[in-house]
């Protein structure tokens, strides 16, 4: 059995990166490569009432719970929309449809820079005038 409160705590700290849903997916299961925990990256559709959005990354872990830290960002921020690790039960108006992918865990350096604060960065690095 996945331990959820786990699997929280290890991945929610990644939603504040700067990433899309494919970014983020391989971010969260290189994490979860790293710690053993069983699950299955899946790409394929997403749907919410009359929209669709058609490429769109997520992780199925086998005990019924669902990871998208992004479906906000395609979808709208409303809480009928789901958000971080939940059970896709309590989501019936929402639709993913999609088929099993391989990732590979990312690089250490790859990793970091997915992860990397692109305004800290820039506020480093700003040309003088």
């Amino acid at each position: 059995m996945v331990n959820i409160d786990l699997v929280r705590q290890l991945l929610d700290p990644y939603d504040s990166t700067q990433t899309e849903c494919d970014g983020l997916t391989k971010i969260c299961s290189t994490v979860l490569n790293k710690h053993n925990i069983p699950h299955q990256p899946m790409a394929g559709t997403l749907t919410y009432e009359d929209l669709k959005f058609p490429i769109h990354l997520w992780i199925n872990l086998p005990n019924g719970f669902t990871i998208d830290y992004r479906a906000r960002m395609w979808l709208g921020d409303n809480e009928s929309i789901p958000h971080g690790i939940f059970k896709l039960s309590d989501y019936p108006d929402v639709i993913y449809e999609g088929e099993f992918i391989e990732i590979e865990p990312l690089s250490q350096v790859i990793f970091d820079v997915l992860c990397l604060d692109i305004s800290d960065f820039l506020a480093e690095n700003e040309y003088s005038t």
